[in-house]
């Protein structure tokens, strides 16, 4: 009976060996030097091991793995498709080359020039959150003031002295969009969105009254589209908010910096 259940055992465990999958390989920097000290893991797995002076590492897993992940502090680190006696190249982390390993708050300031120059900026705000995809919200406003008395620029020139002006206005702006943000490559993000902008121009003519002028006033969809860069806890943004009338086109630039967490 004894030698029944020796036998038994033994045959279990020659079975288990067989299950088990063998990985091993080396770490090594960008000059072919060994790294000890690295910890090695099945990705999407739950077995680890950490290198040996050499750089050489072996884990067993009981189930067949396809790719081993790499970490070690200073460096990037690497996903890498298991095959045998492989080499793991690891190279120098930097805040260029840095790829996320989870999701990010970003929280800018903001802001937006619908006027020539530095003139009656917008300001607001920015919040979005990304990995290599992800979501934003943004707001900018000036305040200003217009009338409800509508005309057109350019009358006929019989009647232009009807539409004298001081040289004085006011003016408003305002644009709320939302919209994805995608990474192109460590730090650069592409942004893209929509949402809806309002300016209104208004003139002081001849006699003292605001009259509001059609063709720099509008209201309606804007498109939002423009690049970001993560540079560690900081970004840097900027764009063009796009806004199409009967009148053409208008652009509206806007940029940005804040902080990542």
């Amino acid at each position: 009976m004894k030698k029944l259940l020796l036998s038994l055992i033994l045959l279990l465990n020659a079975c288990n060996l067989l299950a088990q999958n063998i990985v091993k390989g080396t770490v090594v920097d960008k000059d072919g030097n060994p790294i000890p000290g690295v910890k090695v893991e099945i990705k999407d797995g739950t077995e680890s091991t950490i290198t040996e002076l050499d750089g050489t590492f072996v884990l067993e897993t009981a189930n067949p793995a396809k790719k081993v992940t790499v970490h070690y502090a200073g460096m990037q680190s690497k996903d890498q498709k298991i095959k045998p006696d492989m080499i793991i190249k690891m190279s120098t982390s930097n805040w260029w080359n840095a790829k996320p390993d989870k999701y990010s708050w970003i929280i800018s300031a903001q802001g937006a020039f619908p006027e020539e120059g530095v003139k009656n900026p917008s300001i607001g705000l920015m919040v979005g959150r990304v990995k290599n995809f992800g979501w934003y919200l943004k707001g900018v406003y000036s305040k200003g003031e217009s009338t409800d008395c509508d005309y057109v620029s350019y009358p006929e020139e019989s009647d232009m002295v009807s539409y004298w002006t001081t040289g004085k206005d006011k003016r408003s702006y305002y644009a709320i969009t939302a919209g994805f943000l995608f990474r192109l490559g460590c730090p650069v993000h592409v942004y893209a969105g929509a949402g809806y902008a309002n300016r209104q121009v208004a003139w002081q003519l001849a006699d003292g009254a605001y009259a509001k002028n059609l063709d720099y006033s509008y209201d309606g969809v804007v498109a939002d589209y423009g690049l970001m860069l993560q540079l560690g806890k900081f970004s840097i943004n900027g764009g063009v908010l796009m806004n199409c009338t009967g009148n053409g086109c208008e652009f509206v630039g806007n940029v940005g910096i804040g902080i990542c967490f």
